[in-house]
């Protein structure tokens, strides 16, 4: 299947920031702290993940510095993606760059475009659940998706134009389901909409939900991966509950301002992928639902690359754009 135009452009944009020359970094980086900007609120699954990798990395960083988490809220992303894209391009400022970063510009006005950042590399894969309270009455994804054919369903997600609010235009779509969504600012409010009954599904990442479900308050019954996962004995594939949806995830890594030298961008991708090989981090992120999708900076371009193919196409047929 042909790339679009938006998915042509971006491939050379990111590509070219992948590749493309840079200035000369001091020979002793780091030398000091290194920033990650999470451009969400804390306890999401952007936030969950910057803290764990800070963590483990810093045991790599040296005595000189420190890897520290910024949160820098607001816009859906916007606000702290926009701090990123202009901050000094030295090795310093990092964003942990989601998915967000592709569809954002697109949607919104936003004073950056995503080539403005060099991708670093990928981290995390993250699959979108269809979710519900411990008190509902779907059992089962048959029983969701009779009633969703049926009527409209009240489905929470995080923000209208989201990657969350697109999976929902893609089941309805593709499996004729039916929905009327309630946008929440964050993932504490979606959360209680879900457990609290006020909505009767959720659409969230696998990583921001799992320790929820393994507690009991609230139930996965769907997961959008080719094949079950593992850690979810008795959930089905979206594709295996005949939703025709093979996949739906969206990514977390790193980026760093356009500009910034290649030896920083070594420094950090390898960084991750030292990270990426401890038991240890490995065992903690696949207990708290965050599978391991290590990708280089080359790997992670072309992954931005294939979101953009996919959201393209639910953006341009439901006409989705921020209201003024």
């Amino acid at each position: 299947m042909g790339k679009t135009l938006l998915s042509k452009g971006l491939a050379v944009a990111v590509l070219s920031a992948v590749l493309g020359a840079s200035p000369v970094l001091a020979a002793d980086y780091p030398s000091k702290d290194v920033r990650i900007i999470v451009p969400f609120k804390p306890g999401g699954g952007v936030d969950t993940t910057s803290r764990i990798l800070a963590e483990y990395g810093n045991k790599h960083m040296g005595k000189k510095g420190k890897l520290v988490v910024e949160n820098r809220a607001g816009g859906g992303g916007i606000v702290g993606q926009t701090f990123a894209a202009k901050a000094k391009a030295d090795g310093y400022t990092v964003l942990a760059m989601t998915s967000s970063v592709v569809t954002n510009p697109v949607l919104k006005e936003t004073e950056y475009k995503v080539a403005d950042f060099r991708p670093v590399a990928l981290y995390n894969m993250d699959p979108e659940v269809i979710v519900v309270g411990a008190s509902s009455p779907f059992t089962a994804i048959a029983d969701l998706v009779k009633a969703a054919k049926a009527r409209p369903l009240t489905v929470t997600v995080a923000g209208i134009a989201t990657s969350h609010h697109m999976a929902g235009l893609a089941l309805e779509d593709s499996a004729g389901m039916k929905f009327t969504y309630v946008p929440t600012k964050g993932f504490g409010a979606q959360l209680q909409a879900v457990m609290g009954g006020h909505v009767e599904m959720g659409l969230f990442p696998l990583g921001e939900i799992k320790k929820h479900a393994d507690a009991g308050t609230v139930r996965i019954l769907a997961v959008a991966t080719d094949k079950p996962m593992k850690i979810l004995p008795g959930v089905p594939t979206w594709q295996d509950s005949g939703l025709n949806v093979k996949r739906w995830t969206t990514f977390r890594g790193w980026a760093v301002p356009k500009g910034t030298p290649d030896k920083a961008v070594k420094f950090l991708s390898d960084l991750l992928g030292k990270i990426s090989a401890d038991e240890a981090y490995v065992k903690q992120m696949t207990d708290y639902g965050f599978p391991i999708a290590y990708e280089d900076a080359k790997g992670f371009a072309e992954v931005v690359t294939d979101y953009a193919d996919i959201t393209d196409k639910v953006i341009k047929k439901h006409g989705l754009k921020e209201k003024k």
